[in-house]
């Protein structure tokens, strides 16, 4: 889906919806776009069942999902990171690499 695309998408939205602000309305939209069925069961039952509304627009926005996102997130960045920078600088791949060089006759 392109800028454009989803631009329209979500200006549609909120103007069929009529109440909604922008950012529910891309909320709603990144929703559809990740799971279209799953997304228009869960509007299908609010509407007609009168079910739980999901708040597309705030969901894993609690303090405690946007902490623990984030040491994940910077924890797997340390990992691969430590992981690349020791197989280039003389690890795994330093050693692999120099053997393939000695193999082809090239000074490494």
């Amino acid at each position: 889906v392109n800028a454009d695309t989803y631009e329209q998408a979500v200006l549609k939205y909120m103007a069929q919806d009529g109440k909604c602000d922008r950012k529910e309305a891309q909320g709603n939209m990144d929703a559809f776009l990740e799971n279209p069925q799953d997304w228009a069961y869960q509007k299908m039952e609010e509407k007609n069942n009168g079910k739980f509304i999901k708040d597309y627009a705030n969901a894993n926005m609690g303090k405690k999902q946007v902490v623990l996102t984030t040491v994940w997130g910077l924890g797997a960045v340390y990992f691969f990171g430590n992981l690349a920078y020791t197989g280039i600088q003389g690890g795994m791949l330093s050693d692999s690499f120099h053997r393939t060089m000695e193999l082809l006759g090239v000074n490494a």
